[in-house]
């Protein structure tokens, strides 16, 4: 029998941490990819207390760097030949202007443009799995703000509008999946959990204008039992959630800019160009 093996980006805090640890009895091997090597030993240690029979691996992976996604991506493939599930999970806010290493902003760089070569790095495996399955975190906030050049490095910065947009695009990513690999048998879900309510991004800003943006994005938390179970149901229920969007589990239609096929065939098409990719 093949070794069932399920890889996930962001597992460990939040929405990712609590769905994995709930289908660490549903596969043989997981891999944890991790920007902190240190808490990813940890969740090691609680995911082999919960099943005793899984393989653990843990892959150094930081979304917000292009090299450490490339470098991920080709540690799995010289170890694995295959991944039954991905699940593009890690995500984060910033309320404050701030540029990944490789000069994009940064929430675009973590939420979207890591995930997106990630994926494009994986895929090969994943359809050479009998499961074909991808679940992409995407988020009710697409409907925040259009697409707007320039698309990776924005002159302006607005917080609320950057993480929607960022959003939209995992949700660019999960259609454009459905569209060219679903007739190969990949079965891709777009999946609004709801948020996690963490500090993350206020650090660097005054409280005010901290509290104000995470007071607007507020209808979007939920609690972490809450937000896996519609990542957990997505994976275990791929048949149902294969080319839809599930808003907190429930099927729904995709709306306002979501729904946008030139806007998403031009983004789709300068990501392509900005990672010096052919397709996805």
């Amino acid at each position: 029998m093949t070794e069932s093996i399920l890889a996930i980006t962001g597992p460990t805090s939040g929405i990712g941490r609590g769905a994995v640890k709930v289908l660490a009895t549903s596969f043989d091997r997981v891999l944890l990819l991790c920007r902190n090597l240190e808490k990813g030993n940890r969740l090691k240690e609680e995911l082999s207390e919960l099943n005793a029979e899984l393989n653990i691996d843990i892959i150094k992976c930081d979304l917000s760097e292009l090299s450490s996604v490339r470098e991920s991506a080709r540690t799995i493939r010289d170890q694995f030949g295959h991944i039954d599930c991905l699940i593009n999970n890690a995500g984060m806010v910033s309320v404050s202007k701030q540029e990944s290493i490789d000069g994009y902003e940064l929430m675009m760089a973590t939420n979207y443009l890591g995930p997106f070569l990630l994926t494009h790095e994986l895929i090969p495996l994943v359809m050479k799995s009998d499961r074909k399955q991808i679940v992409v975190v995407s988020s009710g906030a697409y409907k925040f703000a259009p697409m707007k050049k320039p698309f990776f490095k924005p002159t302006r910065f607005s917080a609320i509008k950057g993480y929607g947009r960022s959003k939209l695009g995992t949700l660019y990513l999960a259609q454009e999946l459905h569209e060219f690999y679903s007739h190969r048998g990949l079965r891709t879900t777009a999946v609004h959990p709801g948020m996690v309510s963490t500090n993350i991004g206020k650090d660097s800003v005054s409280k005010s204008l901290g509290d104000f943006v995470f007071k607007l994005l507020d209808p979007f938390f939920v609690s972490i039992e809450e937000g896996c179970k519609s990542v957990v149901s997505a994976v275990e229920q791929p048949d149902k959630y294969a080319g839809v969007y599930s808003d907190e589990g429930k099927v729904a239609p995709v709306r306002k800019h979501g729904s946008d096929f030139k806007m998403r065939r031009d983004f789709i098409d300068a990501t392509l160009k900005e990672l010096n990719l052919n397709a996805l």
